[in-house]
């Protein structure tokens, strides 16, 4: 494999030591990839065939956005399916996945006649053991995923010895909603998360806030319309920040550096805008290595209460007294994508899930981890995405320029602040606005530059979004 400009000699040494490990796992295998945009599938598809994947049918829920390489280099299909929100076209893609529609089987039959062929999901909300028809590499047990239940996690973490705000599981009821709301206003109003009884929800979708003073009885009905209990806790100013890492077959496991997940505040109303993950953010030194030392607790945990293995993160806040965990996602998270990133050429995702399948391989953690965390201290990524209201057709890409204040579309070869795509989604439309080349410096959260972006895309590309506010910085 070529280097990639700038690696170390450590970041390369932990590079091919993974490629070298994997390519006897997907070396010859066909792989009926799923979970994603046909865009993105194509993009993951090209790095299964440098490990030597025989091939690879695409099963996207969508075109997706983004610009792709020409079109795919292996067949694909697109599941016509939407939602009203992500989580919701989530789900009604992975129904489809288990049970195909009769032209997804049959083209799947065609390409893979000896069915031996794997389906391959990054990640799912609800329960995938297969792929139309396939057996699905990696599956998450249903005991795994049972911990993205928001109302269950005070009691892992409580068990693993990690220090949590205070909150209470309480009926999705609006006397209930209410009581709670005002035991445990702190000042500032609280924050409502409904369990998993219709599936396992993310992004936001369903959380709301109740300010200070409010009965909050546009939340409890929206809950009440989609759980039956609620985690209540004190609303937590500060910034949103994750942690990540990987646990192997063996116990061992890897935790990388603190990724700040960009919430976003529209000014009314009782939603936050989760819109992207960074990693430009640098908490405090002591405070890092709390999320760090916090992690190895829940993988430890993980490990020996569920014989867990593959990706985790753990969200929170770092609030004016410390971080304080929200919530727990057993399986990759968009953060991993970003810590990845900086380290070109390294299959992360593909280490995480033959962890996640249980293949006895010689991991390296310590390696690993040593070498994604400095390329992520090195070489900062991310930006900031979201749906958007209205449907788009196909994608268009703008860059735009920050000078003095003000937004610009940027003039031919200049090198922008701010790169723009726009395009369908399974909820209509999406947009991704990434930091140009030293638009964004390390130190300070992504969220404030991300207000400002959003404002000059709704300006100039008219995406809509409406007003924004970002977390402030307490600590």
């Amino acid at each position: 494999m070529p280097d990639a400009p700038d690696l170390t000699p450590l970041e390369e040494e932990a590079r091919d030591h993974a490629v070298r490990v994997l390519r006897p796992v997907f070396e010859g295998r066909r792989f009926l990839l799923a979970g994603g945009p046909v865009v993105a599938l194509a993009k993951r598809a090209a790095r299964l065939r440098d490990l030597g994947a025989a091939g690879c049918f695409l099963v996207g829920d969508g075109l997706g956005t983004g610009e792709a390489d020409g079109p795919p280099a292996d067949p694909f299909f697109v599941l016509e399916e939407g939602g009203g929100d992500i989580v919701a076209a989530m789900h009604a893609a992975e129904r489809r996945l288990a049970d195909p529609p009769a032209a997804l089987r049959a083209a799947v039959d065609a390409w893979d006649p000896e069915g031996t062929a794997l389906g391959l999901v990054a990640f799912t909300l609800g329960d995938v053991p297969a792929v139309a028809g396939r057996r699905r590499f990696a599956n998450r047990p249903a005991s795994w995923a049972a911990l993205e239940d928001k109302t269950l996690v005070d009691a892992f973490l409580d068990a693993a010895g990690i220090p949590r705000p205070l909150s209470e599981v309480v009926a999705a009821e609006p006397g209930a909603l209410r009581a709670a709301s005002r035991r445990l206003d702190r000042g500032e109003g609280t924050v409502l998360a409904g369990d998993a009884r219709d599936g396992i929800h993310g992004g936001a979708v369903g959380i709301r806030r109740v300010g200070p003073g409010e009965d909050g009885a546009a939340a409890a009905a929206f809950l009440a319309s989609r759980c039956d209990r609620v985690r209540v806790t004190p609303f937590l100013e500060g910034i949103p920040c994750s942690i990540h890492g990987v646990v192997f077959p063996d116990g061992s496991s890897a935790v990388f550096r603190p990724v700040e997940m960009v919430v976003l505040r529209p000014p009314a109303g009782d939603r936050f805008l989760y819109a992207g993950a960074a990693t430009w953010f640098d908490p405090p030194p002591a405070d890092r290595e709390h999320l760090r030392s916090a992690a190895r607790r829940v993988a430890g945990a993980l490990h020996r209460t569920l014989g867990f293995r593959g990706g985790f993160t753990v969200d929170g806040v770092l609030t004016a007294e410390g971080w304080l965990p929200t919530e727990l996602n057993p399986r990759l998270g968009a953060g991993h994508s970003q810590l990845a990133a900086a380290l070109p050429g390294l299959p992360f995702q593909d280490l995480a899930l033959a962890a996640q399948e249980g293949v006895d391989l010689d991991y390296r953690p310590d390696l690993l981890e040593e070498a994604v965390v400095l390329a992520a201290d090195r070489r900062r990524q991310g930006g900031t995405w979201t749906v958007l209201p209205g449907r788009r057709e196909r994608t268009e890409v703008r860059a735009l320029v920050e000078e003095a204040g003000a937004w610009r579309p940027a003039r031919e070869g200049e090198a922008p602040s701010a790169r723009v795509e726009i395009g369908p989604s399974p909820t209509g439309g999406f947009a991704r606005i990434t930091p140009g080349p030293g638009a964004v410096a390390a130190g300070p959260p992504l969220a404030p530059w991300a207000v400002r972006a959003w404002a000059a895309a709704d300006a100039l590309l008219g995406t809509g979004l409406g007003p924004l506010g970002s977390p402030r910085r307490v600590r």
